[in-house]
């Protein structure tokens, strides 16, 4: 499976107005003071008047008219080819929607690619979105901003995260704008087996400790990425007493740290967010082919596992952390059990 992430160092609505065109300035606004409205989109006779730019358009991704790379909206109608379209709430007071990209108005797997390009961009260069969810007939809920921080080639949908607001600090969105633990410098020399000069240790470990990295240091990404990763997979061996969390196996060269819910930054790498699994239970993990009931902690397998060997996992009883401050998230949980029920067709 194909990803694709946010490719700058941080994501902040400050950046984002020094980025995107003028007009889109006041839209953002627009979106943040309206967030949690419902009513009429404002679109045609109930367009404002003092904005200055189309917000909506009739249906899926809004790209101004014009020169404009970038998205400004979607609107989730809930058409039956957007089966992935839902929000999901998370344990830190924001939210994530799933949208599929956008497709032809019969439903075919033929993609509007302008519209597409257009939300892409949003992600490339880390600019956000108002969201419009349907309610019913001519009613929608505007959920706020939200940044673009996924892409998934497989299931073709992008992933957003909100709310972007004024009051979240400099780095608006939840999912960069938690610090994280500072490693050491060695550390960071180990992961990357002695290839990094003192310079460039001292710019990746600053980037750790700060969670920002300036703009003309953009190649460090790579490497800044590769030792949080190394951060979060020490941490949840450590919670799990490296053992997977489904099937107990203590084989080290097996496991594997796995994310419940997959997102981008330093909100991801924190235990609640963690599952330790052996390898081929996080790929399954993964392609919500098993999941963890939120509610009794028991696994559950798809029913096309269930002609498989897999099938004696299910009921089984999750192995949870002895430190009570680390366990799983139980709205993370629920969001995966979600999507794993939707796909699996079962209540």
């Amino acid at each position: 499976m194909t990803i694709q992430f946010f490719q700058g160092p941080t994501l902040s609505l400050e950046r984002a107005k020094r980025i995107a065109p003028t007009d889109y300035s006041k839209a953002y606004d627009w979106f943040m003071k309206h967030a949690g409205e419902i009513g009429p989109r404002p679109y045609g006779t109930n367009a404002p008047k003092d904005v200055g730019i189309t917000l909506c358009a009739q249906r899926g991704i809004h790209k101004p008219k014009g020169q404009f790379r970038y998205a400004l909206s979607i609107t989730s109608t809930a058409n039956p080819f957007y089966s992935t379209d839902r929000i999901h709430r998370l344990d830190d007071d924001t939210w994530v929607v799933s949208y599929s990209e956008q497709r032809q108005n019969d439903g075919s797997n033929d993609t509007n690619t302008i519209y597409n390009e257009a939300l892409h961009n949003c992600l490339h260069d880390g600019l956000p979105v108002g969201i419009f969810i349907k309610q019913n007939y001519g009613s929608f809920r505007c959920l706020g901003l939200a940044f673009v921080e996924h892409y998934d080639n497989e299931a073709r949908a992008f992933l957003l995260h909100g709310p972007v607001t004024t009051e979240t600090g400099k780095a608006l969105s939840p999912i960069v704008s938690e610090s994280i633990n500072r490693p050491t410098i060695e550390h960071v020399l180990i992961a990357y087996n002695g290839s990094v000069n003192g310079v460039l240790a001292d710019e990746i470990d600053r980037a750790l400790t700060t969670g920002q990295l300036n703009d003309d240091k953009g190649d460090l990404i790579p490497l800044v990425r590769a030792a949080r990763q190394r951060q979060y997979r020490d941490a949840l061996f450590e919670t799990y007493q490296s053992r997977c969390a489904i099937t107990g196996c203590c084989e080290g060269n097996a496991l594997q740290a796995g994310r419940i819910v997959s997102y981008l930054g330093a909100a991801s790498n924190r235990p609640s967010n963690g599952l330790c699994l052996r390898a081929d239970i996080r790929q399954l993990f993964d392609r919500h082919l098993l999941s963890i009931n939120p509610e009794h902690l028991t696994v559950r397998v798809s029913l096309p596992l269930m002609q498989s060997e897999y099938r004696n996992l299910n009921g089984r009883s999750l192995l949870l952390p002895a430190d009570k401050k680390k366990l799983p998230s139980y709205s993370r949980l629920a969001a995966h059990y979600a999507e794993f029920q939707e796909r699996d067709g079962t209540p």
